[in-house]
């Protein structure tokens, strides 16, 4: 009886340790499968963010640095699965971009600054600028960017925004100013002096702006002052006709 009592118990302990061991191997493949679709999914924004470069000028040192992390997220993935071919052969691509980047690319300050050509545009760039100082700052905490050259590409693309927004607040200036809207007018250009006027190191794309926003803000000036002085002419031509209307009207007779 006892050696039945202990078969059983054997068995017991047995099924728990094989459940245990089974929830365990599951949880491993699950935990696998989620760092499997993170890295893709860093491969994934990476590369569009890589796509980008076609429409603002990237540096060196950024597109290093976005092709460093695909590489990261594929080396990543074969970590966690190394029988996928796949990878292996985006991995040998990845490097081999790398080495051409480092030989032969154009450091993105040769490249000119192209302005939006509409409000959607502006807003996609504003968009992708967001995404690469957020990816940049990730990988300097993570140690791979150097400090200095962190904050050299982050300044130049919050220089950047700065562009994009200044050309989409001319682009309504312009309009706003053809229309005749003198109070549009007069509030765009203070923002834009407020927003150029907070940039400490302004390139010559920057000054050029600014000297175009105070080339309109005088024009509006003076059209404004303009017609402040036909107001002014036609109002006294009323007041005096209205003096001669009254010297002149018929008396009455009582």
């Amino acid at each position: 009886m006892i050696y039945i009592v202990l078969l059983f118990a054997i068995l017991f302990m047995s099924f728990i340790v094989y459940n245990l061991y089974s929830n365990y191997k599951n949880e491993k493949e699950r935990e696998r499968k989620r760092k499997i679709a993170r890295y893709k999914e860093v491969i994934t924004d990476t590369d569009e963010l890589l796509l980008n470069a076609n429409h603002l000028p990237y540096t060196k040192t950024l597109v290093l640095v976005l092709q460093n992390r695909i590489l990261t997220a594929l080396n990543g993935i074969l970590e966690c699965n190394p029988s996928l071919n796949s990878i292996r052969t985006r991995t040998a691509d990845i490097n081999k971009q790398i080495e051409y980047v480092q030989k032969n690319y154009t450091t993105g300050e040769d490249n000119p600054f192209v302005n939006p050509s509409n409000d959607r545009q502006a807003l996609q760039m504003l968009k992708s600028i967001k995404k690469l100082r957020r990816v940049l700052r990730i990988e300097h905490n993570r140690g791979k960017v150097a400090p200095d050259a962190y904050l050299a590409e982050d300044r130049r693309l919050e220089t950047l925004q700065v562009k994009i927004n200044i050309t989409s607040l001319l682009n309504h200036l312009h309009n706003a100013h053809v229309a005749r809207q003198w109070g549009t007018c007069k509030q765009l250009i203070s923002m834009g002096q407020q927003v150029l006027k907070a940039v400490s190191q302004p390139d010559a794309w920057l000054q050029g702006k600014q000297e175009e926003i105070q080339s309109i803000n005088e024009s509006v000036n003076h059209e404004i002052a303009e017609l402040n002085k036909q107001d002014m002419e036609q109002s006294i031509k009323k007041e005096e006709q209205n003096e001669l209307d009254q010297l002149f009207q018929p008396k009455k007779k009582w």
